[in-house]
């Protein structure tokens, strides 16, 4: 399969996985080696900051991967027909029901309404507020003076960990979102979290402790540790920031 990450890369399964440097495609290294999925990974890198046209965007050699020519990108092996997936939550999806045999991530027999009440907060409320706050470094937009415009710049951010604190704390035990082992839900929060986290959008120590603990349970396990080797650079500070509330 192709897998697009950042830097950019592309997988094929036996899979191909296309991923840049700094990318949300690391986590889905990380569910492949969690499944000991054989993949060919073919690693592009972000156009540089002084590029006149598209700064940090995908390189030439993404775009030409397909129409979408971003990452992750997921390319199948031969028996899927070679489908080409875009976005990390259908590219983990299709992992999880095609190699999960074992049933290790639950979609199957496990409490999949939790693992996908927890994957919806993360592709709705999650993501909308890491996106303003990226967008606010980037100075892609501009804070608003009422106080509307000033709950994207931070407050709303810290609402949604602190329910997604709850989670942890009241949901099943075993310290990821999903118990004693990482379900899809925690596969996919490790890329908005890590975010957070490099980028000190929030002090997740201090004022989230369960979910900075859960971050370092993440960064903690062997599949991470390959998958952070095979990939080509996981630092998300590297992006313009600016000062939040």
């Amino acid at each position: 399969m192709n897998v697009g990450l950042q830097p950019h890369s592309h997988l094929r399964l036996k899979n191909t996985n296309s991923q840049p440097q700094n990318s949300q495609s690391q986590r889905i290294f990380w569910l492949l080696e969690e499944l000991s999925i054989p993949y060919d990974l073919v690693l592009h890198y972000r156009n540089p900051l002084n590029d006149p046209k598209a700064p940090f965007r995908s390189p030439p050699s993404l775009l030409a991967t397909g129409p979408y020519g971003k990452a992750p990108l997921l390319i199948t092996g031969a028996k899927d027909g070679n489908r080409y997936i875009p976005e990390s939550a259908a590219i983990a999806t299709y992992l999880i029901r095609t190699f999960d045999t074992e049933d290790k991530f639950g979609l199957k027999n496990g409490d999949w309404i939790r693992d996908e009440i927890l994957v919806s907060m993360n592709l709705t409320n999650l993501t909308r507020a890491t996106g303003m706050m990226l967008y606010l470094d980037f100075n892609a937009i501009k804070k608003g003076d009422g106080p509307g415009g000033k709950r994207f710049d931070g407050p709303e951010l810290r609402s949604i960990l602190g329910d997604l604190e709850r989670e942890l704390k009241e949901g099943s035990p075993g310290g990821f979102f999903m118990g004693k082992e990482p379900g899809r839900a925690d596969i996919m929060l490790e890329f908005p979290m890590s975010m957070i986290k490099h980028r000190n959008w929030a002090d997740l120590k201090s004022d989230f402790p369960e979910l900075d603990k859960w971050l370092e349970r993440v960064y903690s396990r062997e599949a991470w540790k390959r998958g952070l080797e095979k990939g080509n650079g996981y630092d998300l500070s590297v992006f313009p920031q600016k000062p939040h509330l």
